[in-house]
């Protein structure tokens, strides 16, 4: 039986899109650039370096990192602010995190987004006490490759066997995280990604949830998250 969930945030519990693209928008106003790509939801969820490399443009982004560099360095301090500030949380998300852990689950959170905002995030919300334990991109040094590497480390370092686990996140790439480690995923429909899009979606979706609300109902009838009625097709 599973007793522990481990949640992506961006896309998953917090709207992070208004915070991190007002604060990208300030930053290359303030730097006298236009964004190479459109600033909208498909930026959200990737690492923050490799985000701005794609706004600045390849050709742009290899002839001048110590451009590159500077604008990272601009986003963070401004992100605390300006993204923290405008950064919403799901409806439902605070009501659903303090259910499931009535119910006994266990409550980790893993994502790419860095631990200062994050943890801001946590305190802004007041879930601290929600979560044993929070890993974040930069959770440690060197940075973690990726989150099927955090994911790993997460299990390893809290001795939980996958079959324990179920992840909960809204994109392609968690669910193959996730399956990498052999945890069992759960869409979230709510989030980033566009689930019709994706040629390969089906066993994405074999458990999915259309809402927060529905989610600790599910998981305490059938000790999983059973695919919603509201599912794209």
């Amino acid at each position: 039986m599973r007793d522990t969930i481990i949640f992506d945030f961006d896309g998953t519990l917090i709207d992070s899109a208004p915070g991190i693209l007002a604060t990208y928008a300030e930053v290359f106003s303030v730097a006298g650039l236009t964004p190479a790509v459109p600033l909208d939801a498909t930026l959200i969820g990737p690492p923050l370096q490799p985000t701005m490399a794609k706004l600045l443009g390849e050709a742009l982004s290899n002839s001048d990192p110590a451009l590159l560099e500077k604008l990272v360095a601009d986003f963070k301090p401004r992100y605390a602010t300006t993204g923290v500030a405008r950064t919403p949380a799901y409806p439902d998300a605070d009501h659903a995190l303090r259910l499931l852990r009535e119910h006994g689950y266990t409550l980790y959170l893993a994502t790419n987004k860095r631990a200062s905002p994050t943890l801001a995030l946590l305190e802004k919300f007041g879930w601290q006490q929600h979560f044993r334990r929070v890993y974040c991109i930069d959770s440690q040094l060197p940075a973690f490759a990726d989150k099927t590497a955090m994911l790993r480390q997460l299990l390893a370092e809290n001795a939980l066997a996958p079959e324990r686990c179920l992840y909960i996140g809204d994109t392609r790439g968690d669910y193959l995280s996730a399956s990498a480690c052999s945890i069992e995923f759960a869409a979230a429909l709510w989030g980033y990604e566009d689930w019709n899009a994706l040629a390969d979606k089906e066993p994405m979706l074999r458990h999915a949830s259309a809402s927060l609300a529905e989610l600790p109902r599910r998981l305490q009838a059938g000790a999983t998250i059973t695919p919603a009625s509201t599912q794209p097709s």
